[in-house]
């Protein structure tokens, strides 16, 4: 049986093992040497288990919704960050991998008026009212909830900014304001999902359950067979027209 080292301080400042004295500095570094090799605490390994779709610099890890490419007009990398031009009509973005269970962070700072969202599970889904397919999934909405028109007089609605849109409304959110950074996070499980906005879960539910079914079926989304209960689908950024930047994007798989 392999032997594990121990490491004991005493009153003169040494430490022992197997009779050997050993200086307190050079104990302590075993120490900390021993503890972080063979006891790697959560955050580590959380850290290690993250990637990054979007590093300020390359597109490699999106292409177009409908194409293999990613969009030559329309987004663009902008000091750092990945911004969707206004009126240049590049069509939306996925990840070119599908993602089951996952926590997505990202940054994002919307521009006066602008519309956008983070759609997830994203798969092919059928309209049943007229055979159309297309990809489509859940959406973490993003908007100017003061000044868009659609919104601004219902700001905490189901279509305002971290709901889980036309679904469920956030609650106790905290959106800084156009021309500031904030933070949106999705954390999907099983079929609980959860909205996360500025450090604060704004919004929860259970795909697939009555309730969820209930609020689909009073939506625009009522025709889509299946929508948001796929187990897996791409990420996807929308291009609503009006510029918005993301930064910091990342994913690690639960």
């Amino acid at each position: 049986m392999t032997e594990r080292t121990t490491f004991i301080l005493n009153e003169t400042e040494m430490c022992y093992r197997k009779n050997f004295l050993i200086p307190r500095p050079a104990c302590l570094a075993l120490l900390l040497f021993y503890l972080f090799v063979s006891c790697p605490g959560e955050t580590s390994a959380q850290s290690a288990s993250w990637t990054v779709l979007f590093d300020g610099k390359n597109t490699d890890r999106w292409r177009g919704v409908n194409s293999e490419s990613f969009p030559e007009a329309g987004w663009q990398v902008e000091e750092g960050t990945l911004a969707v031009l206004a009126g240049r009509k590049g069509g939306d973005i996925i990840t070119r991998e599908a993602f089951g269970d996952f926590e997505l962070v990202l940054d994002f700072m919307l521009t006066d008026s602008a519309n956008s969202g983070i759609k997830y599970f994203v798969t092919d889904i059928e309209n049943k009212s007229t055979g159309n397919v297309s990809k489509n999934g859940i959406e973490y909405q993003l908007i100017d909830d003061t000044q868009h028109p659609e919104i601004k007089n219902d700001p905490h609605g189901t279509s305002s900014t971290a709901a889980i849109y036309l679904l469920y409304p956030p609650e106790n959110k905290t959106l800084r304001p156009v021309g500031e950074w904030n933070q949106a996070r999705i954390v999907a499980r099983g079929k609980k999902i959860e909205h996360w906005l500025n450090g604060r879960k704004v919004a929860s539910c259970v795909r697939g359950s009555k309730d969820f079914r209930d609020r689909v079926a009073r939506s625009k989304f009522a025709s889509y067979v299946g929508y948001g209960e796929a187990s897996y689908g791409h990420i996807l950024l929308q291009d609503h027209g009006r510029k918005v930047y993301f930064r910091n994007i990342r994913i690690r798989v639960l």
